[in-house]
């Protein structure tokens, strides 16, 4: 048998494929079927050999649609006095082959699904089980004559539904079908493919003649269309280009005018940077009161911020080093408060005033002396963004 599948394995390389649009198949096999024994509970494996004819309808040139029907036995193909049948099945599927099939197509490989319905001795009990199945499968189709191939496939159902004297089950039913077919496919109906083939070729020509009268008569048409359609758009061109002209002219401006702006208003920031880099108040030993010199200085800063009402400023307050400096951390909250509390009273937000107290932490000179511990006594008040 091995010689013989060899033979016509190398005498496939030598012979022109028809295309042929039908088949019919006499194929068997092994199939293993994993069940469940319902009078012991336990799971069981059992194979059978099968015998079943197949028939095929081309749908295109990847694709048939497939009919099978199969009878599984006991015992083997050569020894009829065993044959025991247990089991028969039907289904329908779609046969996809993975390279387009041409005239001189060989080597067919394809995958197939599809659903089976499979009817068998129940195990267990004296009844039929009857099951519906989804089916998967793998194959090749090897051309040996004009009207003949071998086609091997090996196929998997899974049962989704079943019917048996105790019940139905949908979608909980355990087990398999694997079946592995050997089969001699036949080839026919290709008079009738090449009849359809020339049907087609004759309507494609009508109408290719009837595409090419009718583009004849748009194409004039079409010219006067595309005319106007220019004409339109060189007017619709020539008043974008102005529009653009005008609005390129109108952006200049306004980014000069954003510029120029931006500068008086960098160049009077600065200014009122430096009117109040130096507002520094002074305080006398242990006091946080406003002198009238203080009160002054404040005072320009009351004008500065009504004036820049964008604007907010940072009130920071010290001390000397004398004493605690709990103490002194206290004095210089009460310094730096009393300064915003004075803003404040004159007409200046609370939320444009952010208020630090350092007490001694940050001198500006040294407390060895009255002179240094007098300049470390005081607010300073500088403009934040």
């Amino acid at each position: 048998m091995k010689k013989i599948l060899l033979g016509l394995l190398l005498l496939s390389g030598t012979i022109t494929a028809q295309e042929n649009d039908k088949t019919l198949v006499i194929i068997g096999g092994p199939t293993d079927l994993w069940t469940n024994n319902r009078g012991t509970g336990k799971d069981e494996f059992n194979a059978f050999q099968h015998l079943g004819l197949q028939y095929s309808k081309r749908k295109s040139v990847n694709m048939d649609i497939v009919y099978t029907t199969l009878a599984g036995f006991k015992g083997d193909y050569f020894s009829p006095d065993v044959w025991n049948n247990k089991f028969i099945s039907a289904g329908a599927n779609m046969r996809y082959f993975l390279i387009p099939r041409k005239k001189t197509s060989v080597f067919k490989p394809f995958f197939q699904i599809g659903a089976d319905a499979f009817a068998r001795r129940d195990y267990g009990f004296p009844g039929n089980a009857y099951e519906l199945s989804a089916l998967g499968g793998l194959g090749i189709d090897v051309q040996v004559a004009k009207n003949f191939s071998i086609i091997v496939q090996s196929n998997l159902a899974i049962p989704m539904a079943q019917s048996t004297e105790a019940g139905v089950k949908v979608a909980s039913v355990r087990g398999s079908n694997n079946s592995t077919s050997f089969g001699l496919v036949y080839h026919f109906g290709w008079k009738a493919a090449k009849k359809k083939a020339e049907e087609e070729a004759a309507l494609a020509a009508a109408k290719a003649s009837e595409e090419a009268a009718i583009k004849a008569a748009a194409e004039a048409v079409e010219q006067d269309r595309l005319a106007k359609i220019a004409a339109e758009k060189k007017v619709v061109e020539e008043a974008k280009l102005k529009a653009e002209a005008v609005a390129k002219a109108e952006a200049e401006a306004k980014v000069k005018a954003e510029a120029e702006a931006k500068v008086e208003a960098e160049a009077k920031l600065k200014a009122d940077q430096e009117a109040m880099a130096e507002v520094t108040i002074l305080y006398a030993n242990n006091n946080w009161d406003l002198t009238a010199e203080s009160v002054v200085k404040l005072n320009g800063v009351v004008t500065a911020l009504t004036a820049r009402p964008e604007i907010n400023v940072r009130i920071d307050g010290h001390s000397d080093s004398f004493g605690t400096s709990k103490n002194n951390l206290k004095a210089s909250r009460f310094r730096a408060q009393g300064a915003a509390n004075f803003l404040v009273k004159n007409g200046i937000a609370a939320s444009r005033l952010q208020v630090n107290a350092y007490g001694e932490d940050k001198p500006i000179a040294s407390n060895d002396t009255k002179a240094g511990m007098a300049q470390n006594r005081r607010i300073e008040i500088r403009i934040i963004k």
